[in-house]
């Protein structure tokens, strides 16, 4: 007997006969008779009554952990049930000699109707890479082949580059002690610092222009009441520097040498290449945006109730990457607190829109037969080992045993549905404005 408790919530109430149950009841008994060491009898002698009566408990016990995984299976089977998670079984009613019946609740994946999936309309925006783009690589490529040259004979000014020795105090301890977790915040050797207003610490730079090499100075700190180190906010710090260097970032001149200084034969070659990359990160940028689109258009289509447990699995897996990512970003502890209601919405819609977009995808994916082939797992697991720096070989043999080749196939199916869907969809041309 099946009962809808919740749109994707069913409980089973599931019988297994009494014939069944004696039959596999004295199968174990025997087993107990046969280890049991009980005085005066030898290993598999000892009356049946005696082995009963003792070891009642333990009998029943391991009768329910055999007969219930199979019957549960065997009932899933026959109802055509598609379950998510592991079932909860609510109550076990046995009495010796009659029937085993119990109740297990499980959830079920959501039933829906499938959305007209076939020629979706999609905007594709049209984007041309500019010359001024490519100048702008140029000028980064540049900036990251500078060289840093020793400035003699005159003091700091703003944007040059500075090379410190510093240590530091405040309400007379050292910074280091106060703020361990913090060390090179109060102590450090060699340290690069760009001498802009706002760099390294508030007031930092502006009282070190003018300080020549081998100069040293104190320099005077009044650390925010909201600075992300506690221990630090609100106080007032003295630092000791040693003025090491002062240099200057010398950029190479945009000509032949420094095509041939990167690897390419010239600078005509250079600029060809730093153009197909940029048209590479466009297309990518502009085929992501389609299959967002297409996504969007599904969802849009498409509103059916979730499993509560999957929800709330998917929400607090959202909620973990949001409080982990903004805490690397400095946020405290004190702000994710107070914005936790709205956290917790945004992770909760993103978790339901996530689930939603997956049953919708693999439903598609199941009624155009599109599957993940071996090779193209092997491919994968190939890319990510190189990632990771370890043998493929290697990499397939962990993912396998704690079963994370199922989320590899996974991944390739939605990727594999969203380019069905994206080649069978209207696309539509808008240049951008």
């Amino acid at each position: 007997m099946i009962e809808n408790v919740a749109p994707c919530r069913r409980k089973l109430r599931v019988e297994i006969g009494a014939e069944r149950v004696a039959g596999v009841r004295a199968e174990i008994l025997q087993e107990f008779r046969r280890r049991a060491e009980i005085p005066g009898f030898r290993p598999g002698h000892a009356p049946e009554p005696m082995i009963e009566k003792r070891f009642a408990h333990a009998i029943d016990d391991e009768l329910r952990k055999r007969l219930i995984p199979d019957s549960y299976r065997e009932a899933v089977v026959t109802h055509k049930l598609h379950t998510i998670g592991y079932p909860k079984i609510e109550s076990v009613e046995y009495n010796p000699g009659g029937a085993l019946v119990y109740t297990a609740a499980v959830d079920t994946a959501p039933g829906f109707k499938l959305p007209e999936y076939k020629g979706l309309v999609v905007t594709k925006k049209e984007i041309a890479v500019t010359d001024d783009e490519v100048a702008k690589a140029l000028d980064a490529l540049r900036d990251q082949q500078a060289d840093f040259v020793d400035v003699p004979g005159r003091g700091l000014r703003t944007g040059d580059y500075t090379v410190l020795n510093y240590s530091s105090v405040a309400d007379g301890k050292p910074i280091a002690e106060l703020a361990p977790e913090a060390k090179t915040l109060g102590e450090n050797q060699n340290f690069w610092l760009l001498v802009q207003p706002e760099s390294f610490l508030p007031g930092f730079c502006d009282q070190l222009t003018g300080a020549q090499v081998g100069e040293k100075r104190q320099v005077f700190v009044d650390f925010p009441t909201d600075f992300p180190q506690k221990a630090l906010a609100g106080r007032k710090a003295t630092y000791f520097v040693d003025v090491v260097g002062i240099k200057q970032k010398q950029l190479p001149e945009l000509n032949e040498d420094f095509a041939k200084r990167v690897g390419v034969e010239s600078l005509e070659k250079l600029k060809q290449e730093i153009r197909k990359g940029l048209e590479a990160e466009r297309d990518a940028a502009v085929r992501s945006d389609l299959r967002k689109q297409i996504v969007d258009r599904l969802l849009g289509t498409s509103d059916f109730e979730l499993p509560e447990s999957l929800v709330a699995q998917e929400t607090r897996s959202i909620i973990y990457d949001l409080v982990r990512e903004n805490s690397l970003r400095g946020v405290s502890k004190e702000t994710l607190e107070q914005k936790k209601d709205e956290i917790f919405g945004f992770a909760m819609q993103s978790a339901k829109d996530r689930l939603r977009t997956s049953f919708i995808l693999n439903a598609i994916a199941e009624a155009e037969g599109i599957k993940a082939e071996e090779r193209e797992v092997r491919e994968r697991v190939a890319q990510l080992a190189q990632r990771y720096r370890i043998t493929p070989e290697r990499l397939h043999a962990q993912l396998e045993e704690r079963g994370g080749l199922g989320e590899i196939e996974e991944q390739i199916v939605v990727s594999k549905t969203l380019d069905f869907l994206l080649a069978n969809a209207r696309v539509e041309t808008a240049k951008e404005a």
